[in-house]
């Protein structure tokens, strides 16, 4: 029934957005005259918002004489902030729980008066949400990729190259209508800057031992069918602590302690468990350490941004689109659901990570 409402729903919004919208293409883009532009990425999740910095890079350096700012969903702001100009926190729920602010953020972005605005949802499916935000900014100029009905609200569709299969090129084609060139796919946070995590930290070296070094672990994920077995955690945990001089260390967060003592009780003994980190005290834990082991999750985006060599575990057939390129500083292992954990699977994962941990800085 709920699955049957959702439908219906949106089968009414489609056909409300047919009839009340329509496509106005803009002509071309003078980007030397712009000095406001708006990117809009109100989508929650940590992943998210740190995929977008390629972008935000891009257009401060193509723009040095633009002021950049971002519409961002609220309370995600510590991850971005100082890599644009000004943040502009949004509470979707806000239309309904408290519509007189949700009104007052859409009075300051138009006051603001953008010369331009790049509504940077994702790429794959229609944002009502991204979209109308574009447009409510009564912004001249609205760029945004070409799909389902988001052309309607915008003056300059992007058509998607289908040569472009992981999520941070496909993005950065939202800079062809400015004329600007990327600035490569590095992702980038300020999450953990001027922030004390000396207590973290500190407590990571009392059980890690004078002088050794750490494999950061991190098995959580909020998708069940990203997250892989515990047991196959503690397996390479075990294998790795025989091979290197260092020590595993199963991070977690909230609602995670039960899979990381399952991970530690896998490895016979190997690995530590952590204390609890928020993420700031995640991030500096991955900027600590020589490799990061993680699921395809927020914090494989987070560990990208600040380690300096990451290991992805990758249990769904689209885990590619979200990973860097793979590297010296990146590898993404393909496994055969969340519970492989065969000798091939072990194996494929043990050989990427020793060829990060090889790998020069």
């Amino acid at each position: 029934m709920k699955r049957t409402l959702q439908k219906l729903g949106r089968a009414v919004l489609e056909g409300l957005v047919r009839l009340l919208y329509r496509s106005r293409p803009g002509g071309p883009i003078d980007a030397r005259s712009l000095r406001k532009i708006l990117v809009i990425r109100v989508d929650p999740r940590v992943g998210d918002v740190l995929l977008t910095t390629p972008l935000l890079r891009a257009l401060k350096k193509g723009l040095p004489d633009a002021r950049i700012d971002l519409l961002i969903a609220a309370g995600k702001e510590p991850l971005v902030r100082g890599l644009c100009d000004g943040l502009v926190p949004f509470r979707k729920k806000d239309f309904f729980q408290h519509p007189l602010s949700f009104w007052s953020v859409i009075r300051r972005l138009r006051r603001e008066r953008y010369d331009a605005v790049v509504e940077a949802a994702h790429w794959h499916a229609f944002s009502f949400t991204s979209s109308w935000l574009a447009q409510a900014t009564r912004s001249p100029i609205r760029v945004g990729h070409d799909r389902s009905l988001a052309a309607r609200f915008l003056t300059h569709a992007v058509t998607k190259d289908p040569k472009n299969e992981r999520e941070v090129p496909s993005k950065l084609e939202l800079l062809q209508p400015f004329g600007i060139p990327a600035d490569g796919e590095t992702l980038e946070t300020t999450v953990d800057a001027g922030v004390d995590v000396s207590e973290t930290l500190n407590a990571v070296r009392a059980l890690c031992g004078e002088g050794r070094g750490f494999i950061a672990f991190n098995p959580g994920a909020r998708k069940a069918d990203r997250r892989w077995s515990p047991e196959g955690f503690g397996r390479l945990a075990r294998v790795l602590s025989e091979k290197t001089n260092l020590v595993p260390l199963i991070l977690w967060g909230p609602g995670e302690q039960p899979i990381a003592e399952a991970v530690v009780s896998a490895s016979n003994g190997a690995a530590r468990l952590a204390p609890p980190t928020d993420l700031a005290g995640l991030a500096a834990c991955f900027r600590h350490s020589e490799l990061v082991i993680t699921n395809d999750t927020g914090p494989m985006h987070l560990a990208v941004a600040t380690a300096r060599r990451v290991l992805a575990v990758l249990t769904f057939e689209d885990g590619p689109r979200w990973t860097p390129a793979a590297g010296p500083r990146f590898q993404g292992v393909c496994v055969n659901g969340v519970d492989d954990i065969s000798p091939r699977a072990l194996a494929g994962l043990q050989s990427a990570a020793d060829r990060l941990l090889k790998s020069a800085d």
